[in-house]
């Protein structure tokens, strides 16, 4: 038995690459999630994928070239699978640009542009309902479409980024702790196979907040506007992360306790937003935002607090915005208490995971890179449960989760956030890790 534990230690680096490897390769035929006969291969294929990827918590170093390999590969391999219905908006949104209209002011079954309806027009999701994307992106949609509106453009350029968050994260923290990331099944299906949009506005997130707690600090006004910029990147790409922008200005005020710096984090930080705006509003009319559709109202999609909260307060389920100020409190009490960007990040992400009425299940993703330093195993065992969202599709018009599925999908990430420390972080020997 003694002579197995080395065979066993030098199998589990290989054995760990060959079944993320392997797994994806048999989750790529399964994408249609709205076939019920495809949500057990599905989950398969990530039960295999999931082996691997806790294989490899227990991996001591991981070679860059095979941390490359795994993740080039696995996202490759699930490239061609089946996407998301996401993916269709984005299509749209950017194709009609291109004919001169706004996907702010028509939603997709507007009768004027019911000429421009494509073979996959059916599949765009709340088609009665215009863009609840930011301008930048929305820009960003029409510039893919110029080139070619087809899906595989749309999902190569989000693998692009998400590679470019596995680089960032891995000069930081190293190939095993970066892994928690780059080797992420969620991650890998959730980017390059469901062909979601989240690693665009990561990617720029995660540069600022990687250059705002570099070791030493940056110094000047440049390295400082970069970090500005970046945040409003992120801002004007997803609207989630604004709270960031609200941070690090109230950070700036802290510091120097003087409005010049603060106001020059704002205007910039808000600047990709507004010059993304002008390309959409006309006159007094901007409506960035669908505010009054029921989506926004009252829709509801595995959620944890607001139904359990519903369950006590039943009116709380056709009125969203209680939960909204539920974190406007919670947001008020972490920038008084939370310094460090990167901390700040993962508390407000997960307070918004806890607390919003609507979660779909690679919404997790944005919880990843801000776990890559402490290894939290909320973050963790989250990567996993969280494929229990994928029955939903499959039960439309029913979009609700079972009791058991429920706490199935979020006991772990729970459970793991008690195992580390819900808000502390336990790595101590990493300058760079937060505090």
């Amino acid at each position: 038995m003694a002579l197995m534990a080395p065979q066993f230690a030098r199998l589990r680096l290989p054995a760990s690459a060959l079944l993320l490897i392997g797994g994806a390769v048999l989750m790529a035929p399964h994408g249609d999630l709205f076939d019920p006969a495809q949500v057990l291969p599905f989950w398969g294929a990530a039960a295999v994928m999931g082996l691997g990827f806790a294989l490899s918590w227990t991996l001591p170093a991981i070679p860059r070239a095979l941390f490359w390999a795994v993740a080039v590969l696995a996202r490759l391999a699930v490239l061609p699978m089946e996407p998301g219905d996401d993916i269709w908006r984005y299509l749209w949104e950017g194709g009609i640009q291109l004919q001169g209209y706004s996907p702010y002011h028509l939603p997709p079954d507007a009768p004027a542009l019911e000429a421009l309806r494509t073979p996959w027009w059916g599949q765009i999701n709340h088609p009665d309902t215009t863009a609840i994307y930011p301008p930048l992106a929305q820009l960003l949609f029409r510039l893919h479409a110029a080139v070619a509106q087809q899906v595989p453009l749309f999902k190569l350029s989000f693998l692009a980024a998400d590679l470019a968050i596995c680089g960032l994260l891995a000069a930081r923290f190293g190939a095993v702790r970066a892994a928690l990331h780059a080797w992420n099944p969620l991650v890998i299906y959730g980017i390059s196979g469901g062909g979601h949009y989240d690693s665009w506005f990561l990617l720029p997130l995660v540069a600022g907040w990687l250059l705002a707690e570099h070791d030493p600090p940056p110094r000047g006004a440049r390295a400082q506007a970069w970090i500005d910029l970046l945040l409003g990147v992120s801002v004007a790409l997803k609207w989630i992360t604004l709270p960031l922008l609200v941070h690090r200005a109230w950070n700036r005020w802290r510091q120097f306790h003087r409005p010049g710096p603060v106001a020059g984090t704002v205007l910039l930080g808000l600047a990709p937003l507004l010059l993304g705006a002008l390309a959409f509003c006309r006159g007094p009319a901007c409506p960035l935002l669908p505010t009054g559709s029921t989506f926004m109202r009252h829709g509801r999609s595995a959620e944890w607090m607001p139904h359990w909260i519903g369950q006590l307060w039943p009116w709380t389920l056709q009125i969203n915005a209680v939960h909204g100020l539920l974190l406007l409190v919670v947001l008020v009490v972490l920038l008084a208490t939370t310094a460090r960007l990167g901390m700040f990040a993962w508390r407000y992400l997960l307070a918004v995971l806890l607390l919003s009425p609507v979660v779909h299940g690679w919404y997790f993703i944005w919880l990843m890179p801000f776990a890559v330093p402490s290894q939290n195993w909320g973050a963790r065992l989250v990567s996993l449960s969280a494929f229990v969202y994928f029955v939903l599709p499959s039960r439309l018009p029913d979009w609700q989760l079972t009791t058991p599925e429920r706490l199935l999908l979020w006991l772990p990430l729970l459970f793991g956030l008690l195992l580390s420390g819900p808000l502390r972080s336990r790595v101590r020997t990493d300058p760079t890790v937060q505090r």
